[in-house]
């Protein structure tokens, strides 16, 4: 049972490096079709559909990118497309036609978004913006959407529900822009739209992405295991009996040294929450039942006490780069568990404990 704790201190790690490579993007808004113009030293057009949030998409780019080093022009012609449909992507260059394929592994957990209230849903969208770092440096509107307006690593991003509208960005002299031409959202889009082209020649890489991500590759296992584990005995997990607002409200009042809130998440009674510090930074948060196992047997820890509650610090089985600290909610029989990655010393976990204030 502890291997389902020790994953739900460090799945969201693995769901920030899949998007990054699968290129998922996630809307606050169910539907919709943005067709977008390139200026800059890449100039054409890209055109987006998505559905459900965006667990359907369909991305396809058609451009020519100019770049001059040294005295030397060069000039790349780009006719991609990138499909994500039930869990499958797609990765097509049309210019020379052949692509990549492979399975996504957060899909199921990543997008399950139907039911969300609209405060939920405004919450989600202000959860991406958040993710992405950087000042927000006011609003205005494109295409009549008020949108907030991100400033990071010398590009600006303007932002309406989790869907980039407007993008200016100019790094080491190259200037890539991007502006919304046409904007619909919650529309019907036709099935057929997220269907991968046929006569491509596709590799499928999810033999690598097995390799890469250490077997975890399905998300939806990683929260039901419940099912079986080790030695194939059928177990239950434990809700947790700490209120998940309580979990919510200090969550999202968590300000500390840069770390920024990408998502937080309610499974099937068992709460987890992703921060990320730039580039490398990375902070997991998890409140599981106390029923659901004893953290102290599947690691090195040191005990100590914490303003009246016991505490452990340490590193679980097999986890060298990051270490861990379990704090116990005895009036909820609640453990709150807390994966900082890279490792910090005992005197940070201890402050990063004040400003979570559990």
């Amino acid at each position: 049972m502890m291997k389902y704790l020790i994953l739900v201190a460090t799945f969201l790690i693995v769901v920030q490096a899949t998007i990054a490579q699968q290129k998922v993007q996630k809307y606050a808004v169910k539907s919709g079709h943005v067709e977008y113009k390139l200026t800059g030293s890449t100039t054409g057009t890209k055109y987006i559909w998505w559905d459900n949030y965006g667990a359907q998409s369909y991305t396809e780019t058609k451009s020519v990118s100019i770049t001059k080093v040294f005295g030397i022009k060069s000039e790349t012609k780009e006719h991609t497309i990138s499909i994500i449909k039930e869990g499958q992507f797609w990765s097509v260059n049309l210019e020379e036609n052949n692509g990549q394929t492979g399975k996504i592994p957060n899909y199921q957990q990543m997008f399950g978004l139907d039911e969300m209230s609209e405060e939920e849903k405004k919450q989600f969208g202000k959860d991406i913006l958040e993710g992405l770092g950087g000042e927000i440096l006011g609003t205005e509107k494109v295409l009549d959407y008020e949108c907030e307006i991100v400033e990071l690593m010398g590009a600006k991003v303007w932002i309406y529900n989790g869907i980039n509208l407007k993008s200016e960005a100019k790094i080491l002299g190259i200037e890539n822009n991007e502006i919304a031409i046409k904007f619909e959202k919650n529309i019907s889009i036709s099935s057929s739209k997220f269907s991968p082209p046929a006569n491509i020649n596709y590799q499928d890489i999810s033999e690598q992405q097995q390799a890469m991500y250490g077997g975890m590759s399905d998300m939806q296992s990683m929260f039901n295991m419940g099912d079986k584990y080790e030695d194939d005995v059928d177990v239950k997990l434990y809700p947790v009996n700490y209120p998940f607002q309580q979990f919510s409200n200090k969550i999202n009042a968590f300000k500390y040294k840069g770390y920024r809130k990408l998502v937080s998440l309610n499974e099937d009674g068992t709460y987890s929450a992703m921060f990320m510090k730039g580039l490398t930074g990375s902070l997991a948060v998890a409140a599981t039942s106390m029923k659901n196992g004893d953290p102290s047997e599947h690691g090195n820890f040191e005990t100590f006490t914490y303003k009246g509650k016991n505490c452990m610090l340490g590193k679980l089985e097999d986890d060298e780069s990051s270490n861990t600290a379990v704090l116990e909610i005895p009036q909820y029989k609640t453990y709150i568990i807390i994966g900082c990655s890279p490792s910090v010393g005992k005197d940070e976990m201890i402050r990063i404990l004040d400003h979570l204030a559990f």
